[in-house]
């Protein structure tokens, strides 16, 4: 569905636009208890729970009502529906259920935007909001000026107007080269920075899934290191996770219970259980790359073997093979239609793809094309399937009712990458600084689709050395559709950028800086209220601290801004469950050390000249003191740059030290983990370092540091 309110409105939306969509303003609120049989539901996949807040409101004709409901955490729907208040730091789910005031019919097609901010004159509430003339230091509700107000300032982006809870949210995440991930917003109006954080990976990243449920990144790694499991909400790596030799693709079965990670080194495959990270079980698939794909709604999982001869059919529940299917060695790619009930395998060698009957398990027929295919997949309709070949610069279109040629396009530089929007294919080019827009309302008829070619970039992704994103020779995703679904977002790993594309135009509209690294996947962790069902409108959200929040919401159709309100409860997590702080609810105990630095936060460090940062980190709940060697410390520059990584030294009583050079001016960040303890990088607060230029400013360091 595509929304009149975009959500990269910090993007798109200026404020004087604003003024024209809130025709309408806010009505009065009432506050009303939900049952637990109210007919309101939280989105698909949670559990049935009573609402723990809401509130309704009546306005022109709608009737809106706003409720938190818990979501089940592997506790049970009973346990959950014990809940009795939305609690500080909580993830739940926001809702809101629109009908008409007189039918109390289901309004469905709508674009709401939600925010929640601490009520104003609440203890820890945000500065400078806009409350309006009704708005005191008793916390009174903002009245109507107050209410257009503040969301037109939320529409703004800027950090200093920041609700304590955005529904309109969406993050965008790059793999880089230097073993690192990078968080952007870039809904927020910034000039200088829009990275909100840096997650540093144990070694290099190969590729990366995303979770259903958008709390979780998985990242295969290289040198032995396994799969990286990183906590989206906190921003850093909570396990690696030991599979085979040489893991790459990594595939969320679509149900999100299991992880699919093939390992191109040993001819397996490791499913791992998506909430334990347990290795429920290694399945034997052939050597080579491996490619995977699901069917029947993830019953099945189809794993290819670049250098083996068949496709392996895996039962996903049993975790059981059903079946080996004869396709040839060399595939390199593999791509299912539910629709058709077919899957697709491109042989890149002999330039052929194999049609597989997904009901008989068979092969159905072969389509002869060029050598050197790579990528292959189907638009979201399911009926056209689109094989690329970066050999032959040329895009292939299969007709899966046909199973034949529909269209063969040519005019690419080195195609190897592609994804959809409702109404465009973006093929991204290897060999040139452009993407090419397919029309897919050609798709059906007897003409070729037009292509419209549009300049990205300065240099040619083959410029960073990189070679096609699909395949043995890489995994990336370098171009993602945008969440509104009119445009899309292409990583450039040769200009260090981030181009944002929209429809219509015939350049990049905006970009966005990757901070020196070089970006050769790009994914969007979307958190935007979504219609669940006609009239219900809903996602999850992590609650912030204690207290009575306003909740602002911006309809398009009808124009209206309204206010509801809901009070978060004291934080609590499941008994033995888990810490809360502003990260949330921890997923088990809180972090096994604590860290205290010995220098003062006005440590000033000069460029060029040795420091030596002493710390004292202590064991909790045990009687076995850390060790040196259980340590692992790492200096970074930030955004980008330096990046320094080693063991402390230790100087007895708990104390360690740690000595480095800065080798320029500016803000640097210090960590600490110890993996063995279960504390991995980022599940401490880093220790900010300022660092100036040498004999600016500086003079030697006091307390811990010399």
């Amino acid at each position: 569905m595509r929304r009149t309110f975009p959500r990269a409105h910090g993007l798109c939306l200026s404020l004087a636009c604003l003024g024209v969509c809130l025709a309408l303003g806010c009505g009065r609120r009432a506050s009303v208890a939900v049952s637990q049989g109210d007919s309101a539901a939280p989105a698909p996949a949670q559990p049935e729970a009573p609402a723990l807040q809401a509130s309704r409101v009546e306005r022109d004709g709608l009737s809106i009502a706003f409720a938190l409901r818990p979501i089940e955490r592997g506790r049970g729907a009973a346990a959950a529906a014990e809940s009795t208040a939305a609690a500080a730091f909580a993830d739940v789910v926001a809702e809101f259920t629109i009908t008409d005031a007189k039918t109390g019919a289901p309004l469905g097609g709508l674009s709401p935007l939600g925010w929640m901010s601490r009520r104003a004159g609440d203890a820890g509430a945000a500065d400078g909001l806009p409350g309006g003339a009704a708005a005191s230091a008793a916390g009174a509700a903002p009245d109507e000026a107050g209410c257009r107000e503040r969301i037109k300032r939320f529409m703004g982006g800027l950090l200093s107007a920041r609700p304590e809870v955005d529904m309109n949210a969406y993050l965008l995440w790059t793999l880089n080269q230097d073993s690192t991930l990078s968080a952007i917003n870039p809904q927020v109006a910034l000039g200088r920075t829009k990275l909100r954080s840096i997650v540093s990976l144990a070694g290099p990243g190969v590729a990366l899934a995303l979770h259903p449920d958008r709390d979780t990144l998985y990242v295969s790694l290289r040198g032995g290191r396994g799969l990286a499991v990183v906590d989206t909400r906190r921003g850093f790596v909570r396990s690696n996770v030991p599979v085979g030799q040489d893991p790459a693709r990594v595939a969320v079965a679509p149900d999100g219970r299991t992880v699919w990670v093939g390992n191109d080194g040993d001819g397996t495959v490791s499913v791992i259980d998506a909430r334990s990270t347990d290795v429920m079980k290694t399945l034997q698939v052939g050597p080579g790359h491996h490619e995977i794909t699901f069917t029947g709604g993830g019953r099945a999982a189809w794993i290819t073997s670049q250098r083996g001869d068949a496709v392996t059919v895996v039962d996903v529940a049993a975790l059981e093979p059903l079946g080996a299917i004869p396709v040839g060695e060399g595939a390199v790619s593999i791509a299912a239609s539910d629709e058709a009930g077919v899957v697709y395998v491109a042989n890149g060698a002999r330039g052929e793809v194999v049609i597989l009957d997904a009901a008989r398990r068979a092969v159905a027929g072969r389509v002869a094309l060029k050598p050197g295919l790579g990528a292959l997949q189907f638009e979201p309709g399911g009926r056209f399937a689109f094989a690329l070949n970066p050999a032959a610069d040329e895009v292939a279109i299969l007709d899966a009712s046909t199973g034949a040629v529909a269209h063969a396009l040519t005019g690419f530089a080195a195609p190897d990458a592609v994804t959809f929007t409702g109404a465009f294919a973006y093929v991204r080019n290897l060999g040139a600084g452009k993407i090419s827009l397919i029309d897919r309302a050609g798709l059906g008829g007897p003409a070729a689709p037009p292509v419209v070619h549009v300049a990205v970039g300065q240099d040619a992704p083959a410029a960073a050395g990189r070679g096609p994103a699909t395949g043995p020779s890489g995994l990336a995703a370098p171009i993602v559709p945008m969440p509104e679904g009119n445009g899309a977002l292409i990583a450039s790993p040769a200009d260090k950028a981030l181009y944002f594309y929209v429809e219509g135009m015939m350049a990049p509209i905006g970009t966005f800086s990757t901070y020196g690294r070089e970006p050769s996947s790009i994914l969007v962790e979307d958190r935007a209220l979504k219609e669940v069902r006609k009239g219900v409108y809903a996602t999850t959200v992590r609650l912030g601290a204690e207290g009575l929040y306003d909740v602002e919401l911006l309809l398009d159709r009808p124009r209206a801004a309204v206010c509801l309100e809901a009070t978060v409860a004291p934080a609590r997590c499941a008994e033995g469950g888990g810490y809360a702080d502003q990260g949330g609810c921890g997923e088990g105990p809180a972090p096994g050390i604590a860290l205290s630095p010995l220098f003062g936060p006005d440590l000033q460090l000069s460029a060029g000249e040795p420091a030596t940062l002493r710390f004292r980190a202590t064991a909790k709940d045990t009687a076995a003191a850390l060790d040196a060697k259980e340590m692992e410390i790492m200096i970074v520059r930030f955004p980008a740059g330096y990046r320094w990584s080693g063991a402390p030294r230790p100087e007895g009583d708990g104390i360690f030290s740690v000595a480095f050079t800065p080798p320029a001016s500016g803000q640097y960040r210090f960590l600490a983990a110890a993996p063995q303890r279960g504390v991995p990088f980022g599940a401490l607060p880093f220790v900010p370092l300022r660092v100036s230029a040498r004999g600016v400013g500086g003079g030697a360091p006091a307390g811990g540091a010399r």
